[in-house]
């Protein structure tokens, strides 16, 4: 469990390491812009902001609006009040605090669950977020703050690693940060924290590095920019993946069959019997039974894509196959699942993944097993011919044929144009076939 959950969230982590690279090897060539593209690059957070702010709040996604927040809030900081040298003793102390108000801000961020947008939930987190930066910006108008170099901590004075410009405090700060963000990123495993954590790293880069050319403006954009990547992943998981079952759904396979080609078959795939299951142990042992179907139907289609088409129904796509090639494939993925042994999961079964092997274990050694039910999917496959041209007319027929394999006793699979005594004949030869094998 423990090495599956590290391995998703370094998966997770790989578009934010990539953009982190980038910004470290893209240092040297910025000094070398023309003026005009310097004035130009200096710019470009302020357009991506408004961009990801944009998007944040269309696709819903409130975490990311406040994290967008606070780069831009940041970056605008410095690019108005941080222009001249931090020997300037008001520049020292905006700095310092600077260093200490992110990391602060990232650790609220990362403990915020995410609920989606709505003004009621942004407008007093992004007030959090914006206000002390309104302050500091104000306040450094006001000019009140060279006085205060003298009243500065020693901790927010001397350098963590001397010629880098974090302080002591502002080092133990962002350090605390990214290990709570990594612990946050660790159990939720999402795109969201793993881009969360990485602008935590990525500003603590900019202000360690402060003293070089357009370091705020180019991790600025790149951080923006894994934003926006999140949000559009997001929204695609959204419109494309069946959360549920962790499958591709029925708008992902419209797109797939836009550009399929000619030669393919199409099966659809539906549980046998599946009200009988709500009916008998709930909703909840329903959706274990698609989560099962789900996994069994993926691991055996080998040669197929699987997607989820709606309710109880799956639809498999045969891309450059016909219904010959198909069906033993099909047949193959049906004795999956039939040859899988359900276990009806306890009512009191804990939420907890670790204390609900414990029960497990615990109950094996009293001998007190799970029930154990038998689920089987029948299918209806079809190829296209000249008489189903269209995908629609294709899904249409698979779907008669779905039809035909449960009039007939289901846990079957019915072809549209191979006769039933060829398809068992095939069906025998394929088991012989993987049985001397």
């Amino acid at each position: 469990m423990f090495v599956h959950t590290l391995l998703k969230v370094l998966r997770l982590l790989i578009p934010a390491l990539i953009l982190l690279v980038a910004g470290i090897t893209g240092l040297s060539y910025l000094a070398v812009l023309p003026l005009h593209y310097q004035s130009l690059f200096s710019q470009l957070p302020l357009i991506l902001a408004s961009i990801c702010l944009i998007l944040c709040i269309s696709f819903n996604q409130g975490r990311l609006f406040l994290a967008s927040l606070n780069i831009l809030c940041l970056f605008s900081l410095i690019q108005s009040d941080l222009q001249t040298s931090l020997n300037n003793p008001a520049n020292f102390v905006l700095f310092s605090l600077l260093t200490v108000l992110f990391p602060l801000q990232q650790l609220l961020l990362a403990m915020y669950p995410e609920k989606g947008f709505s003004l009621r939930w942004a407008l007093p987190r992004g007030a959090i977020i914006a206000t002390p930066y309104l302050l500091a910006h104000l306040l450094n108008q006001a000019g009140v703050m060279a006085s205060w170099i003298t009243q500065l901590p020693m901790s927010l004075i001397e350098l963590a690693f001397d010629p880098l410009l974090l302080s002591q405090a502002a080092c133990s700060l962002f350090l605390f940060s990214l290990a709570i963000n990594m612990l946050v990123l660790y159990f939720r495993a999402t795109l969201a924290d793993a881009a969360i954590l990485a602008s935590t790293l990525g500003c603590a880069l900019t202000l360690l590095w402060f003293d070089r050319a357009f370091i705020s403006a180019l991790y600025a954009s790149l951080i923006l920019l894994l934003f926006l990547y999140t949000v559009l992943f997001n929204s695609y998981s959204m419109a494309f993946i069946d959360e549920l079952t962790g499958l591709p759904g029925r708008r992902a396979l419209e797109n797939h069959l836009s550009s399929i080609g000619r030669n393919y078959s199409l099966a659809m795939v539906d549980i046998d019997h599946f009200k009988k299951f709500n009916d008998s142990y709930g909703h909840d042992v329903g959706d274990q039974v698609l989560r099962m179907v789900a996994s069994q139907m993926k691991q055996a289609a080998k040669g197929a894509s699987l997607f989820r088409y709606g309710g109880e129904e799956f639809t498999l796509v045969f891309k450059g196959q016909d219904e010959a090639t198909a069906l033993p494939i099909a047949e193959k993925i049906r004795e999956a699942v039939a040859n899988y042994p359900m276990r009806i999961r306890d009512k009191d079964r804990p939420e907890d993944s670790q204390k609900g092997r414990q029960q497990r274990t615990s109950r094996r050694k009293k001998k007190q097993d799970c029930e154990i039910v038998q689920v089987c999917i029948s299918i209806g496959l079809c190829q296209k011919t000249e008489q189903h041209s269209h995908s629609r007319d294709v899904l249409k027929q698979a779907d008669e044929s779905l039809y035909q394999a449960k009039n007939q006793g289901r846990n079957r699979t019915v072809a549209a144009h191979i006769s039933q005594t060829r398809q068992r004949k095939q069906a025998t030869r394929t088991k012989s076939a993987a049985e001397h094998a």
